[in-house]
């Protein structure tokens, strides 16, 4: 399993565009299983379950405008404010294992 600092590097860029955000989130699908790095994993699966929602919807908005190459204004609009907030949620699930272990 990855590093809690290398999930946090990535959820800290997730919200960069359509390509980062579907990269997190295919990379923390699981992370939820690892009762070192996730104490509350209820939570952790019902957090990313709104990711995996945005992550769907980016998608299909990206495809159905004939996947441009530069799709960063229509990112930056209509989902990066709300796909920074959940991946700021989801770390701060990470976090708070990590320093319960401690």
């Amino acid at each position: 399993m990855a590093s809690a600092k290398y999930f946090r590097t990535l959820g800290e860029r997730a919200s960069e565009d359509v390509f980062a955000w579907a990269a997190f989130v295919a990379q923390t699908e699981f992370l939820w299983k690892d009762t070192r790095s996730v104490q509350n994993a209820v939570a952790w699966r019902r957090i990313w379950f709104e990711l995996e929602i945005i992550n769907g919807l980016a998608l299909a908005h990206w495809e159905d405008e004939g996947k441009p190459v530069n799709w960063s204004s229509r990112w930056n609009t209509d989902y990066r404010q709300e796909a920074a907030a959940l991946a700021n949620d989801l770390l701060e699930l990470l976090c708070d294992a990590e320093s319960s272990v401690g």
